[in-house]
């Protein structure tokens, strides 16, 4: 606030922006709570009770409700990269390299060294990903996360992310990364083929794509 200020850019009021964080609060604090107030279905229950080993009780099987510690991660890790790409020099040598790579390196910003430091953000969240799937599965293997490489480019596209470079955000990309979890639980739950949830993310993937270069060339 104090730059955009210093630079004479618009400002909310203070009570709006004090309105709006008490608004989201209260959304988020809502949807838990809604979430919270249905007992599980009594086929889950028993489901969850089969896979584990326990006994039903007479009373019924109480399993815990809340936001799952692995949410609360995504969260974290989200609020953090946005604060990465939105307030720091490095998120913005970031955009400007994948908007003009030559420019940025004429501009005398280290490209390379930059580009170093992506994917070593890249490995760091991969390995965080990789232990709470392995935490979740109760198991690992080496082949953990394959072909979840055309879901990942279509939740940072359909989030907003051009695949020319140079634009997107964080949160657009975990709503997009939401979104199509739904479409595949979804697709699970219907009893779709495997090969069919592929051609139908790669389906999702080629319209996004093509609606973002129609964007483009508009603007």
């Amino acid at each position: 606030r104090v730059q955009r200020k210093r630079f004479r850019f618009p400002l909310r009021p203070i009570w709006a922006e004090a309105l709006l964080g008490v608004v989201t609060c209260g959304a988020i604090m809502g949807a838990v709570w809604l979430a919270n107030s249905y007992p599980w279905p009594i086929g889950i229950v028993n489901r969850y009770a089969a896979a584990n080993n326990i006994t039903v009780p007479e009373g019924g099987l109480f399993i815990a409700h809340g936001i799952a510690i692995p949410v609360l991660m995504a969260v974290a890790v989200g609020l953090v990269m946005t604060f990465i790409t939105n307030r720091t020099r490095f998120g913005r040598y970031v955009f400007a390299i994948g908007g003009n790579p030559e420019a940025a390196n004429l501009a005398g910003i280290n490209t390379r060294w930059i580009t170093m430091k992506v994917f070593m953000i890249m490995g760091v969240l991969a390995t965080i990903a990789a232990a709470i799937s392995s935490a979740r599965q109760n198991s690992a293997t080496n082949v953990l996360g394959t072909l979840d490489e055309l879901l990942v480019i279509a939740a940072a596209v359909i989030g907003g992310t051009s695949l020319a470079g140079g634009s997107g955000t964080i949160i657009g990309a975990m709503l997009g990364a939401l979104l199509m979890q739904s479409l595949q639980s979804g697709m699970v739950l219907l009893g779709v083929d495997s090969p069919l949830q592929s051609i139908v993310v790669g389906a999702v993937l080629v319209i996004a794509v093509w609606l973002d270069t129609v964007y483009r060339k508009r603007v």
